[in-house]
């Protein structure tokens, strides 16, 4: 199919593959390839090295996906913590990739690590995960602004403790932003957001293309139909 592309979803922090379920069917309805690999440690890979996985084992995960499946001409979704992991998939295989879509995601520089981003308010409850050597406890569901039962009863039984290293490790990052499409995408519901912090900054970039979903921090979950357009961009 000439319209044909690739697409490889990266989900955030104590979420799987899984969380990206109704996004994947509607890509494949029109026709793309496209894949949620799941992140070691979390979702159905919970029982993998998690005393030990760190940010660049986060990367390798989908640096590896993508080498195995031969996928080419990749548009790269990292959605809040995995905008650092397509930071680093990015520096490692820039050639596989088409485009990047950051959704209300991180969005870092070279050497930076998540917790340089985190909102003051929240650092303690990370600090205190790294200092007892224990995974971060995941964020109630309902503290993202989803209030449909039904989600909640979807989502909560599959967060998973995020492993602490990965948000601690810096993130290897091209120091020169590769030409290619750059989308930040932001949920005006996100409370609170750092990423709404730097849409201004974004949208003075001529070379990103922005747009604000009117909906909570998973709007893979709440409105599927707009996250696939805001994807799949013009």
């Amino acid at each position: 199919m000439a319209h044909q592309r690739s697409f490889v979803l990266v989900h955030g922090a104590w979420y799987g593959g899984w969380v990206w379920q109704d996004v994947l069917a509607r890509l494949r309805g029109l026709g793309h390839l496209a894949s949620a690999p799941t992140l070691t440690g979390l979702g159905e890979r919970r029982h993998l090295e998690r005393d030990r996985v760190d940010l660049a084992a986060h990367v390798e995960d989908i640096v590896a996906h993508v080498e195995m499946e031969d996928l080419r001409n990749v548009t790269l979704v990292g959605w809040s913590y995995a905008g650092m992991v397509v930071t680093g998939v990015l520096a490692r295989i820039p050639n596989r990739i088409r485009d990047i879509v950051y959704l209300d995601a991180f969005l870092p520089k070279d050497g930076q690590a998540l917790i340089d981003y985190v909102l003051p308010e929240i650092r303690p409850i990370y600090e205190s995960s790294r200092a007892s050597d224990l995974p971060i406890p995941p964020i109630p569901v309902t503290a993202s602004g989803i209030t449909d039962p039904n989600t909640v009863a979807f989502v909560e039984p599959r967060l998973v403790g995020q492993p602490w290293r990965t948000f601690f490790q810096p993130v290897k990052a091209l120091t020169t932003r590769p030409d290619i499409p750059l989308a930040y995408v932001v949920c005006a519901r996100t409370n609170p957001s750092p990423f709404m912090l730097r849409l201004p900054e974004m949208q003075a970039d001529p070379a990103i293309r922005t747009a604000i979903l009117a909906t909570h921090h998973q709007p893979m979950l709440s409105m599927p139909d707009e996250t696939v357009a805001v994807i799949v961009g013009g």
